[in-house]
């Protein structure tokens, strides 16, 4: 929806979606903001890739639990 703006007006993408203005604006709102898990994101693709794409996300997370 974010990206379809520009073609279309918001009104009528709110109407197709279904969903409230505010929730739309809100949306809009986080996205511009920074990623507050950031680190967390580089640390889970670093144990995904150390163990080569082996680890689900019940090893990731105990993984992650060790390393506090």
């Amino acid at each position: 929806m974010f990206e379809l703006r520009h073609e279309y007006k918001v009104v009528d993408l709110i109407k197709v979606a279904k969903i409230a203005r505010s929730t739309y604006y809100y949306w809009t709102k986080a996205f511009k903001g920074p990623d507050k898990y950031k680190e967390m994101k580089q640390l889970i693709k670093h144990i995904f890739h150390e163990h080569q794409g082996r680890y689900g996300y019940r090893r990731i997370t105990l993984e992650l639990g060790r390393l506090g």
